[in-house]
């Protein structure tokens, strides 16, 4: 999935429960068992876009 196709998943996401991109991306983190699985890959396209190195991506500041 490329960048701006997994933005568009979220957008939606969002959208459809009415809440705001970042608290999608927070919850993927937290909840991901609450996201199907096209929400799920969308939010691993955009952490690795943001950090490629997966261990140092603890940091939930970047969504707040």
């Amino acid at each position: 999935m490329k960048y701006d196709t997994a933005v568009k998943v979220i957008e939606k996401e969002a959208e459809f429960l009415g809440r705001s991109f970042e608290w999608v991306m927070i919850e993927c983190d937290e909840q991901p068992g609450i996201f199907p699985q096209s929400t799920l890959n969308a939010y691993e396209v955009i952490r690795e876009e943001l950090d490629p190195d997966p261990g140092a991506f603890s940091d939930r500041e970047a969504f707040r």
